[in-house]
């Protein structure tokens, strides 16, 4: 079928649809001299497909110019996302035009790596595939990442022909304690999905919901659906852990503990709550069960093992028995093995406890990494192949040698004389780099696939570009391996499409076609299911757990958490990631070891010093950071840094903490520990610069990041009188009705038709740093480098700029800041060649072409948010294949700045002024709104008195950054709303 009769028989009317479902791969690349027939040059075509930068499986809508994507947006119609989409999803795109990409296989040789043809390389595989199963059983064997079922089918049809065993799925991040507890509770190993948005309280010993636990996006969403402020209440969110989070600092209250001690804080919780009078009593079996088990954890004991005082363990059961739907998360994948399954355990008897139906548990809606083998087994799989005399090993996409402690023995493994190994792989990492045959293929945006990123969706991948390599799918290579006869079909595609029938129960090719431009087939409502029977054998093994925690020890303790960036490593060779600041710390391009400022007192370290980290298993050299939301004698270092072998942005950049850690595995789970014992921590004697890209961590009450008590909502003494002090000086909006002749000197400007401004509810901003990387991808921004970062040169347009609350410096505020496009604005009254300009429609633009590069305007700006380019910035090749081509490329000499995007803006005139009607209010979106999990980011006219815009400055949290300088911006800010806990 061509592109021209699809279109005629789905009657859809959509050019990238069209494009997207062609039976006839795209191979190249188009100009807009010579393009396909049903290409319109100039018109973005987009396609919906399936993001796989993480297992949580988001749906996206790939835009594409002229055969290459340039941009990444989640899709509204999937439930995971709901048009949504995270930092790392927004970075997928640099790892299709990464330069240090493979473009062709690579066999390694005496004399080095040696590049051969695609076919020559599915030859060799395919010869030592059948050599290794001549040789008898098990000969084989194959190591993936999470895949969807119908791929995963596949490697197991291939495996079966060769007599390899089924493929261990390796995920860093596996949730193994997670999946042990609810096997015990409930039968079977699963990772049920949490309806967290009908929750009033919130309780978290550690899990980072918002950052990789599980599913990032679709949690931010439904925690803030919980949290946010109506009616005069909000949800209350509680975080208990050793270390403060970006998700605990997102908490009402954020309670450190010892580390390995939140299984004690649990058990705490259980004993306090049944000893209420006025709560349903736990009967039968479980009662008696857990009466016996929890005596022993009064509030005395508790405070004295983790820290928690008996004050905030009261503060905890008070709230947990005036609740009415709370949620308990354990540690997530921070915790140390043994005492990680023992807080799982207690997590999910807790919730039982306090909420018999456990309604907030989604078991018909389960997340797909679940089907991750657990560490032990992963490492049984490499440990066992010598035994096994495994010949032939595939690898697929996992880098098992930086993400596992202890990897040497695995490279050691990999390196056998007699074994042959095939790395499917874009990148040369630490594994790849032990390799035999390194073969790259087809991304996730370059391919047809199927990934369920949960039980309850079905959601799809398709080509979304042209070819940039000549890669394969892997589908069709692995298809390739088989005999003709024992094929499942012909092509991977051809496979993938029968699948998706059989799903949707139906053999019309108009059902695929529409699933396709859809990106999957998304229910209307969750099936509801009933909650499985508990077993009461899970006691005992919580009972087991508990005896063998060890005794609390005051000896520093190493954490190596994932990071919101990095994910487990995976991300860290995406420069939009690496450039964008930690939101904690506000450090671009370095690894830092966090440590309370009492640690580094005592230790008489200053912050910037080098540490040297000391572990039974290793040791490491990195900066020390002082950060109050740890507990004192806790490091963190999160994870993701420090790769050896990743490309030229992570290759020698940070530090890799994993290689502290323990590499055993627990008995029961087979899980890793997060957590080390540090046998030493001392100076070096040598000191770095930081690049951080704070200022001051407090606001010194200017009013920047004012806070509202929810007791005080609807009450005017909460906003203040109005007057014309710092903290009195009224909300002046950039519209005739901001301007008085008693303050203002001059009148107010004449707007034709519209007064765009944006609305950010600081209530609702959690800190991800989305929106950072969406205005990078947007605006194609520059990569400067962490010289020219301690240079003071970074170039962000948007920055997430945190500030700790001075009385509680463990509380946060997360301040987006862009540029205001002031009614007033200071930089236009300086600039001697008027380059920023004040547009019809209210926009601060900066007329590149004008700017001669004297900085007055940067010089004379309040908020600090324009950027001055030192250097021509480079794109390295294809990089520069994802610039926005509606955008120029700013060059040496001339500053920028936010634009609101106005190439969206125009876009939306071109369309409204074609229909003959004007712009719509929600009809211009910019990309840091669009991809905000949270909504916090709204944008319309003022002018018009019905748009949302209009409606949310009347909130009584509104007010303006520093207001009081009358610069009247049109970037208007919601009070962060707060509750006393």
């Amino acid at each position: 079928m061509n592109r021209r009769t699809f279109l005629k028989i789905a009657s859809m009317g959509s050019v990238a649809f069209a494009a997207g479902c062609s039976s006839k791969s795209e191979s190249n690349l188009f100009t807009m001299v010579q393009a396909t027939e049903d290409m319109v040059t100039g018109e973005a075509a987009w396609y919906a497909s399936t993001c796989r930068e993480c297992p949580a499986g988001c749906g996206v809508l790939a835009k594409n110019r002229e055969g290459r994507v340039i941009k990444l947006e989640g899709n509204p119609l999937h439930p995971t996302n709901r048009g949504a989409l995270c930092i790392r999803g927004q970075a997928a795109l640099q790892g299709i035009y990464n330069p240090d990409r493979l473009q062709q296989p690579c066999l390694k040789t005496p004399d080095g790596w040696q590049t051969l043809s695609f076919y020559e390389a599915g030859n060799l595989i395919r010869k030592k595939a059948e050599t290794a199963a001549d040789h008898g059983k098990e000969r084989v064997a194959l190591i993936t990442e999470t895949v969807g079922q119908t791929q995963l089918d596949l490697f197991a049809r291939v495996m079966d022909h060769f007599g390899g065993p089924d493929p261990v799925v390796f995920e860093p991040l596996a949730y193994e304690s997670l999946k042990f507890a609810c096997q015990q509770l409930f039968g079977s190993p699963i990772l049920p999905g949490l309806n967290m948005d009908r929750a009033d309280l919130l309780l978290g010993f550690g899990a980072d919901f918002l950052e990789t636990w599980l599913s990032p996006v679709e949690y931010a969403r439904k925690f803030k659906a919980m949290h946010l402020l109506s009616n005069g209440t909000k949800g209350l969110f509680i975080q208990v852990s050793p270390f403060q989070s970006l998700t605990g600092a997102n908490a009402d209250r954020w309670i450190g503990c010892r580390p390995g001690t939140e299984a004690v804080v649990i058990m705490g919780q259980i004993r306090s709550v049944m000893a209420a009078e006025d709560r349903p009593k736990v009967g039968g079996n479980l009662g008696k069960l857990l009466k016996d088990m929890i005596e022993d954890y009064t509030p005395e004991t508790v405070a004295l093992m983790s820290g928690v005082s008996t004050e905030d363990q009261a503060v905890i059961t008070r709230r947990l028995l005036a609740a009415r739907r709370p949620l308990v998360l354990g540690t997530g994948n921070t915790g140390e093995n043994g005492s990680a399954v023992a807080a799982e355990l207690a997590a999910l008897l807790l919730n039982r406890v306090l909420d018999p139906d456990l309604s907030l548990f989604d078991f018909e809606n389960r997340h797909r990494v679940e089907i991750a083998d657990s560490r032990a087994a992963v490492l049984g799989a490499f440990d066992g192949m010598d035994d096994r005399s495994v010949e032939l090993v595939f690898l697929n996409n996992v880098n098992p040698v930086f993400s596992i402690p202890g990897g040497e023995r695995i490279a050691n493994t990999l390196k056998a004389r007699d074994r042959f190994v095939v790395a499917f792989a874009n990148f040369m990492d630490e594994t790849t780099a032990h390799a035999d045959l390194v073969v790259p293929v087809q991304l996730a945006l370059e391919t047809w696939d199927m990934y369920e990123g949960n039980t309850a969706t079905l959601a799809t991948l398709q080509p979304a570009m042209g070819k940039i390599t000549q890669a394969p799918a892997l589908g069709d290579l692995m298809i390739g391996l088989l005999p003709e006869d024992q094929r499942p079909a012909a092509s991977y595609q051809e496979w993938v499409t029968r699948v998706v029938l059989e799903k949707l129960g139906s053999s019309s090719s108009t059902d695929w076609l529409q699933t396709i431009q859809k990106g999957g087939r998304f229910p209307e409502t969750s099936p509801k299911g009933s909650s499985p029977r508990i077993n009461l054998r899970a006691t005992a093994a919580l009972k087991r757990s508990l005896e063998s925690l060890p005794a609390p020890k005051e000896a520093p303790t190493l954490l190596a958490p994932p990071s919101i960036r990095f994910f487990d490593g995976r991300g860290a060779n995406r420069p939009w990631l690496i450039e964008t600041p930690d939101t904690l710390t506000q450090i671009p391009w370095q690894t830092t070891a966090l440590v309370h400022p009492d640690t580094l007192n005592a230790s008489g370290v200053r912050e910037g010093e080098v540490l040297l980290l000391k572990t039974a298993n290793g040791e490491i050299e990195v900066p020390a950071y002082a950060y109050e939301g740890v507990f004192p004698g806790t490091v963190v270092v999160p994870a993701g840094q420090g790769h050896t072998d990743y490309g030229r942005w992570a290759s020698g950049q940070g530090t890799n903490p994993l290689s502290l850690l323990d590499p055993s595995t627990h008995a029961d789970t087979g899980a890793p520990s997060f957590v080390a014992a540090l046998k030493n921590m001392q100076k070096t004697g040598r000191a770095v610069q930081l690049a951080t890209t704070s200022g001051s961590r407090v606001a010194y009450h200017r009013k920047i990041v004012p806070t509202v008590a929810v007791e005080q909502i609807g009450h005017k003494s909460g906003h203040g009188k109005e007057g014309l002090t710092m903290d009195t000086f009224p909300l002046t909006p950039p519209t005739p009705e901001g301007y008085d002749p008693k303050r203002d000197l001059y009148p107010p400007h004449d707007h034709d038709g519209y007064r765009w401004a944006m609305v950010v509810d600081m209530d609702r901003c959690i800190g991800c740093t989305a929106c950072v990387a969406a205005c990078y991808a947007e605006n194609n921004i520059g990569i400067v480098g962490e010289q020219r970062i301690l240079e003071g040169r970074e170039m962000a347009w948007l920055q997430i700029q945190r500030y700790h609350d001075p009385d509680d410096m463990a509380r946060m505020t997360f301040l987006p800041m862009m540029c205001q496009h002031c009614d007033n604005a200071p930089c236009e009254a300086v600039c001697p060649v008027y380059a920023p300009h004040h547009s019809k429609e209210g926009l601060n633009n900066q007329i590149y072409n004008r700017c001669i590069g004297t900085r007055f305007c940067a010089q004379n700006c309040p908020y600090k948010v324009r950027r001055f380019n030192w250097f021509d910035w480079q794109w390295p090749k294809p990089l520069n294949m994802q610039l926005n081509p509606n955008v120029t490329v700013r060059s040496k000499g001339v500053m920028e700045k936010c634009s609101f995007c106005i190439q969206r803006i125009k876009k939306a005139h071109n369309t409204a002024k074609n229909e003959k009607r004007p712009i719509r209010d929600g009809e211009v979106v910019p990309a840091c709104a669009q991809t905000c999990p949270t909504g916090a980011l709204t944008f319309g006219s003022l002018m018009d008195k019905n748009s949302r815009v209009s409606q949310l400055i009347k909130d009584p949290r509104a007010y303006q950054v520093m207001g009081y300088l009358n610069t009247k911006p049109a970037v208007i800010y919601l009070k962060k709303v707060t509750q006393t806990v």
